[in-house]
């Protein structure tokens, strides 16, 4: 039995369909070989400014070395580039950090303190830990060292300066006994270098042995202060505030003495001073209202008084310190007064033949008078 043969549309003859392919990008090969060659350069470039950089270093050419340095953290630091050359960047912070420390040492050993202080500190903010302790230690050997120099150069305060700051760069206290000894003898030659000063200032001297004796009182230098200078120096001291007007002073600094160093010749001479007579002037008036002076008129101090009936008082066998009148009232009591409380001011009234004075009540004399050491005393004294 036949079959029908397929039936074939008439028309054009249709195109044999192939498999797809796909297209391949080409890229030049120079192309390549350059993106290629680029990191590679940098890598060359950057290792040989380190290479240079660890020379320079060796060679104690710090500045060259940082600026080499640098170079390499500048093209192999940043974020592109860090992801192949991260490795050399590193070593260049590294390198760097040595370096600041290593020329903030050498300057320090000549002297150059203050630039030494800046590389130093530039290698405690390195961010690494070990070069930060090693600045930190160089600080500290660098400032006591700066401190000595300054002192040495009569410096003192500066030196002293520089001192107090060893311990902010010393917490284990490596460089304590140094640095206290060191302020010791700047507290001690600041203090006596005022006493050779001309003329001598004597309170700022004093002001610094006392320091020394309350800082460092197991020191060598207070202890020979306090034997010799220091008793010497309050004394002086002391009578220089009195010439300042500053008898409160005087007077604190003369007592510290005799109480402090009882068996030294200063002590001696400063209870003569405390107890010394006084200056004593006044001026012998009418009244507050009317201030007219009084003329030629007899004037008495008593030491010592007691009442013995309303509005009367008995000063009769203790010491008494006269004086008269001037035509403008004034009276000055020759050789001085010594130091007292509340002594009493009387004067001759020629109408009752006796000494006089007013009351603020039954038992209670207007014009008393206290004589302080050291210190000059004036008075006005109101006769109604």
């Amino acid at each position: 039995m036949s079959q029908a043969a397929q039936y074939t549309p008439a028309g054009p003859e249709q195109p044999v369909r192939r498999r797809g392919r796909t297209r391949l990008l080409l890229v030049p090969l120079g192309i390549v070989a350059l993106l290629l060659a680029i990191p590679g350069g940098a890598y060359a470039f950057s290792q040989n400014q380190l290479s240079q950089a660890q020379t320079a270093e060796a060679n104690s050419a710090y500045a060259q070395a940082l600026r080499d340095y640098a170079t390499v953290e500048s093209l192999a630091g940043n974020p592109v580039s860090r992801i192949l050359l991260g490795e050399l960047a590193d070593r260049a912070q590294t390198g760097t950090a040595e370096t600041h420390f290593l020329w903030g040492v050498q300057l320090r050993q000549q002297g150059k303190f203050a630039d030494g202080e800046v590389q130093l500190r530039a290698a405690v903010r390195s961010g690494f830990a070990d070069w930060g302790a090693r600045g930190n230690a160089a600080l500290a050997d660098l400032f006591n060292a700066w401190g000595k120099a300054l002192v040495a150069d009569k410096q003192f305060q500066a030196g002293i300066n520089k001192y107090k700051q060893v311990a902010a760069f010393d917490p284990t206290g490596n460089l304590a006994a140094s640095t206290e000894a060191g302020l010791a003898t700047a507290y001690s030659d600041f203090a006596q270098w005022y006493t050779l000063q001309q003329p001598p200032d004597y309170p700022n001297a004093l002001t610094w042995y006392q320091n020394l004796v309350k800082d460092f009182p197991d020191s060598p230098e207070a202890k020979l202060a306090q034997a010799s200078a220091l008793p010497q120096t309050l004394y002086n001291a002391g009578l220089a505030f009195v010439q300042q007007l500053k008898y409160q002073e005087a007077r604190d600094t003369l007592t510290e003495l005799v109480q402090n160093y009882p068996k030294t010749s200063w002590a001696t001479q400063a209870k003569a001073a405390l107890a010394a007579n006084q200056p004593l002037t006044g001026i012998l008036i009418v009244s507050d209202q009317n201030p007219a002076p009084v003329a030629n008129r007899l004037v008495r101090i008593a030491t010592k008084w007691r009442i013995v009936k309303a509005h009367t008082y008995d000063d009769s066998g203790f010491p008494t310190y006269n004086a008269t009148t001037d035509a403008s009232g004034k009276f000055s009591v020759v050789g001085g007064i010594p130091p007292g409380q509340n002594y009493l001011i009387t004067w001759w009234d020629p109408t009752r033949k006796t000494f006089v004075t007013t009351f603020l009540s039954d038992n209670v004399p207007v014009n008393t008078i206290s004589i302080n050491p050291l210190e000059p005393a004036h008075t006005t004294v109101a006769t109604s």
